[in-house]
C-alpha cells in the first residue's frame, strides 16, 4: 500500500533525486528512464548510483525521491537498504517512489504478484522507509553480460520457468509505457505535495 506523506518539502525547486544500485545495468537504464521523464515535466533531477563507492546521496536536498533498486536471490541491492535504513526519517518528510526491478515481475501469474509485492513489504520492514508510490518493474535477461557461471544459472532457471533460453541475446521484460507513466505521476506528486493526502 502506498504511503501518505508526513510532510511537504517546502521548495519546489529543489531538484528530484534519482538513485539507483544495479548489478548489470537495467536498473540503471530504467533509472534514467524515470530521469528523462522527470525532466520533460520540468523538473531538474540528479542521478546517483548507490552501488558507486563513496556514493553520498543525501536526501535533504531534494524537493521528492525516486530509487530503483534490482532484485538478487530474493532481496534487494543491500547498499539501497543501508541507504534508505540511514534517511528513513528525511524520506518521510517528501514524495518518495521505489521501483522494484526483478524477472518475477515479468511473470503475472498470482504467485509472481505475491511475490513482487512481499519483496517490496520485505524491503520496507528493513529499513522502515515506507515510500509514497511503489512500482514492480520486470527486468532483463542479459544473457551476453552475465560470466559464465550466471549464464549457465539464469538459462536453467528461465528453462524451469519457461523464459527465453538463447543465451546469444539479451531479452527485455520492462514495460517502458508503464515505467514512464509512473514517472509522470511522481512529477505531478513532487509538483503538487500540498494536494495529496497527509
Amino acid at each position: 500500500m502506498d504511503a501518505p506523506i508526513t510532510a511537504a518539502h517546502d521548495d519546489a525547486r529543489s531538484p528530484v533525486l534519482v538513485a539507483y544500485a544495479t548489478k548489470h545495468g537495467h536498473t540503471r537504464l530504467i533509472a534514467e528512464r524515470v530521469g528523462a521523464v522527470l525532466r520533460e515535466s520540468g523538473l531538474e533531477i540528479d542521478l546517483c548510483d548507490l552501488g558507486a563507492r563513496h556514493a553520498d546521496a543525501r536526501p535533504a536536498a531534494y524537493s521528492g525521491v525516486v530509487v530503483a533498486a534490482s532484485v538478487h536471490a530474493g532481496r534487494h541491492q543491500a547498499s539501497v537498504e543501508r541507504w534508505a535504513k540511514s534517511h528513513t526519517n528525511t524520506l518521510a518528510t517528501r514524495p518518495t517512489a521505489f521501483l522494484s526491478v526483478s524477472l518475477t515481475a515479468a511473470d503475472d501469474t498470482d504467485e509472481a504478484l505475491a511475490t513482487t509485492s512481499r519483496m517490496i513489504e520485505d524491503l520496507r520492514e528493513k529499513t522502515g522507509w515506507n515510500p509514497t508510490r511503489t512500482l514492480a518493474v520486470a527486468g532483463a535477461l542479459l544473457y551476453r553480460e552475465y560470466d559464465i557461471a550466471t549464464r549457465v544459472l539464469m538459462r536453467l532457471i528461465s528453462r524451469q520457468h519457461g523464459a527465453p533460453t538463447d543465451v546469444s541475446r539479451d531479452f527485455d521484460f520492462t514495460d517502458w509505457a508503464a515505467v514512464e507513466q509512473f514517472a509522470r505521476e511522481f512529477a505531478a506528486l513532487v509538483a503538487a505535495p500540498a494536494a495529496q493526502p497527509a
